[in-house]
């Protein structure tokens, strides 16, 4: 089985790319190429083609660029995502080789702290074997927020209760809700201040790549001041949602470092509740403080789950990987 590997700017090979993934059946693929590739590109994103004798891409998978704040310092990232092997080609060495060398010219560029992805099972022994190690677990935790069903109903007020009760912290106003139409991310687009967190930074770029049709009309900013309206926002959520089965979508957590979601929860449920919500959810790192704040405020944890992967290539990526527990990112961030 022959191949070449090269890296490659995607713009300039899209319809090749595009075929291969709807080739395979992964025809949502186009528009997500369409509306991701190009913000990614100009942040230094770039994909590895595999090419047979013939010259025909039968391999593919692209890094796009992620920068976070971690402690007091800007860390950079990089995303390994849409992997795809042709069908003739899905055995060990090919792939394994694919992988090898995106995380070779991605560690010669010399400007990423460290790589990370969520890959399928299959390719989870692919990656182990290129200089990946699996450093925790992306898994899907949700919050009942409202039933039709007053018995059921009165069982998730009286849970919101407890969880008020145990958390032993004063819960924050309303929030004032702004459709991401007409409020623009500005003031969330970096972290505020230092903190121990992984925390990424985001722009509307990312927000329209990974969230096809945003902003749309059911794209909210819940923003909390603790002056009220006047006030400077200590706190912004980005949901999505509800849909037409009543669940919504927490997508983006912006927050003050020491401002804790004991103190947004209960204002975010009630303009949930009020606006048809039945339930919440939202994906980050299973093993994180961010996901053991969620789990005390209600959040239960579901079953679907994918590994997260990672290779430091930088000292301050050996120090990020080994503070998985500091993780603070959601769907956004991965390959989901």
């Amino acid at each position: 089985m022959e191949f070449t590997i090269t890296t490659v700017n995607p713009l300039d090979h899209a319809e090749e790319i595009k075929r291969l993934f709807v080739t395979h059946g992964r025809n949502e693929f186009p528009g997500f190429f369409d509306r991701a590739y190009d913000p990614a590109v100009r942040a230094g994103g770039v994909s590895w083609l595999g090419r047979d004798q013939t010259g025909h891409v039968m391999m593919h998978v692209a890094c796009f660029s992620r920068l976070f704040r971690f402690g007091t310092s800007d860390v950079a990232g990089a995303l390994l995502m849409n992997a795809l092997v042709a069908e003739s080609y899905r055995s060990f060495f090919p792939a394994r080789e694919l992988m090898r060398r995106a995380r070779d010219d991605i560690k010669a560029r010399g400007d990423v702290d460290f790589l990370y992805t969520d890959p399928n099972e299959p390719a989870r022994a692919v990656l182990e074997a290129s200089g990946f190690r699996h450093i925790g677990t992306l898994q899907r935790l949700v919050l009942p927020v409202g039933d039709r069903r007053w018995l059921v109903d009165g069982a998730i007020r009286l849970l919101h209760a407890r969880a008020r009760l145990s958390r032993h912290v004063h819960a924050g106003p309303d929030p004032i809700a702004r459709r991401a139409a007409e409020h623009p991310a500005t003031a969330f687009a970096t972290p505020w201040g230092d903190s121990p967190r992984l925390r990424p930074s985001y722009d509307d770029s990312l927000y329209a790549a990974r969230l096809e049709g945003y902003p749309g009309p059911t794209d909210t900013w819940f923003t909390f001041s603790q002056n009220g309206v006047s006030g400077t926002p200590t706190a912004g959520l980005l949901v999505r949602g509800p849909d037409a089965s009543g669940v919504a979508t927490l997508h983006a957590v912006r927050r003050a470092p020491d401002l804790p979601l004991g103190y947004v929860m209960p204002g975010l449920v009630r303009a949930l509740r009020a606006a048809g919500s039945a339930r919440l959810q939202i994906v980050t790192v299973a093993e994180s403080a961010f996901a053991a704040e969620l789990r005390h405020a209600g959040f239960m944890p579901r079953q679907d789950w994918a590994p997260l992967l990672a290779a430091p290539l930088t000292v301050t990526g050996v120090a990020v990987l080994g503070a998985v527990q500091q993780w603070e990112i959601t769907d956004l961030d991965c390959d989901r």
